[in-house]
């Protein structure tokens, strides 16, 4: 994957970033990280908006169009086709002009997934974001039971999860904030995956984040002691 001029100005301060930055920092997460790793899934750009902004509809036709149309879009990792092969799947949420991240995990011992989303502007974003993760979390099962029939979902499936998690300082950087939060929990379930644990749900108490004048480059994502909660 190739970043054009545009993209590249995209990174300036005061700039929003663009899909394909998203996408291709997703692919070098995807990359570092978990390059022959399937449990560990980074959703594009096209099918999170998909799934996003295709309404919400329980009718057999409507979900059987939705899977085609998403499975037609994951061409390259063809992760979809296979949800219980699926740990963790991390999707770019973007609506009413904003960005978010929103994390599917799904743990052996539990017997439903559960959805956590990091919104880095909590304080002013309206209600029609939190909706549209909530859109996408719907079609993502959909989508899932659609491709594997044995896949349950139940109302309580539907449940969203709000993480606390660095806040922007700003009304441009939450491009920015959902690759760094991406960033912080691909890091350490990378590195708990070698000590042969699952950290995801101690990780999200422990992300911290300072602040200082100067706009991005002030940003600084840190982790208390991972040996105390």
């Amino acid at each position: 994957m190739t970043l054009s001029p545009s993209d590249i100005d995209a990174l300036r301060p005061g700039e929003w970033v663009t899909d394909d930055v998203i996408d291709f920092y997703f692919k070098y997460l995807k990359h570092k990280y978990f390059r022959n790793n399937k449990k560990y899934v980074y959703i594009p750009v096209t099918i999170a908006n998909l799934l996003t902004e295709r309404p919400v509809d329980n009718s057999s036709q409507h979900i059987k169009d939705l899977a085609s149309d998403a499975n037609a879009l994951d061409i390259e990792t063809q992760c979809l086709k296979k949800p219980r092969s699926i740990r963790v799947a991390f999707l770019p949420i973007f609506g009413d002009d904003h960005w978010s991240l929103l994390v599917y995990r799904n743990v052996k011992h539990r017997p439903l997934p559960e959805f956590l989303h990091f919104n880095s502007h909590l304080g002013s974003t309206r209600e029609n974001h939190t909706q549209c993760a909530r859109t996408a979390l719907i079609n993502l099962l959909y989508v899932f039971r659609e491709n594997d029939a044995s896949m349950m979902i139940s109302k309580e499936s539907y449940r969203l999860v709000v993480k606390n998690c660095p806040q922007q300082a700003n009304g441009n950087d939450c491009g920015v904030f959902v690759c760094m939060n991406a960033y912080v929990l691909t890091a350490r379930l990378a590195k708990r995956e070698k000590e042969g644990v699952s950290p995801l749900h101690a990780l999200v108490r422990r992300m911290s984040v300072s602040y200082s004048p100067g706009g991005r480059k002030s940003v600084e994502f840190a982790e208390k002691n991972p040996d105390k909660d």
